[in-house]
């Protein structure tokens, strides 16, 4: 269990490190160094044995709470003591002025899109549809990757390739989308995990958290708060589900 866990975080470390080069040459390296240090431990994290297999999944729960409180967890432990603050990372419900109505089209956007495909990939509603899958659904994943890819590991990027401050005057484009890419990355690179063995890329895998983290980058870096981000990812987690039942 833990070669593959281990080698899936070496090969996305070098991708990763080559991918954070440019900041060789600014002020701050040792950011792309804590970068590299924050994303192998996320990628560990995610890759562990479940609960179930650790004697740690509450009795009567179907889903990963524990691992994503785990994750959550040690995000705002790295906010304590790392050199980030809590609003470095967007964990602020203030908005930049002028941003939320923006911000609320996009969101919406964001439902739409991923309920529009939900319709047109599903086979109809599921037999059954716990209270638990909607809570679940609704909270954890949301706060749990936000945290790590718009929050800490975005502000890692921006501050490695020259940005100190998400109001500072800067050009956001590159670290923004080395920092989707190495993020989506995440989620299209396997190593003996989701297939049977060896290393495999999936397109497909990689393409949908693409182009969903420029969008989460973007709320975030706009409004300097991950409340949209987080909304975003949830209530178009809660539409997919509820949609197939509304069109019956």
């Amino acid at each position: 269990m833990f070669l593959p866990i281990i080698v899936d975080t070496i090969v996305l470390s070098l991708i990763t490190a080559v991918a954070v080069l440019p900041a060789k040459r600014n002020r701050r390296p040792n950011f792309a160094l804590l970068f590299l240090v924050v994303y192998a431990v996320s990628r560990i994290v995610t890759r562990l044995p479940s609960p179930d297999a650790l004697g740690l999944h509450p009795e009567g729960l179907a889903y990963n709470w524990v691992g994503h409180l785990f994750i959550i967890a040690w995000v705002l432990i790295f906010v304590r003591i790392g050199p980030l603050r809590a609003k470095d990372i967007g964990l602020t419900l203030a908005q930049r002025p002028g941003t939320v109505f923006p911000a609320v089209l996009v969101t919406l956007g964001v439902i739409a899109f991923k309920s529009g495909l939900a319709v047109l990939l599903s086979g109809g509603p599921p037999d059954d549809l716990m209270t638990e899958t909607l809570l679940f659904q609704i909270t954890m994943p949301a706060l749990a990757q936000e945290l790590v890819y718009s929050g800490i590991l975005l502000s890692l990027m921006l501050g490695a390739l020259g940005g100190k401050k998400v109001e500072q005057e800067f050009d956001w484009t590159v670290p923004v989308v080395l920092a989707v890419i190495v993020t989506a990355l995440s989620h299209g690179i396997t190593f003996g995990l989701r297939f049977d063995s060896g290393l495999q890329f999936d397109i497909a895998a990689f393409s949908v958290p693409f182009l969903g983290k420029l969008v989460y980058a973007w709320l975030r870096l706009s409004t300097g708060s991950l409340v949209f981000p987080v909304l975003a990812y949830s209530l178009s987690n809660l539409a997919v589900l509820l949609l197939p039942y509304l069109l019956i």
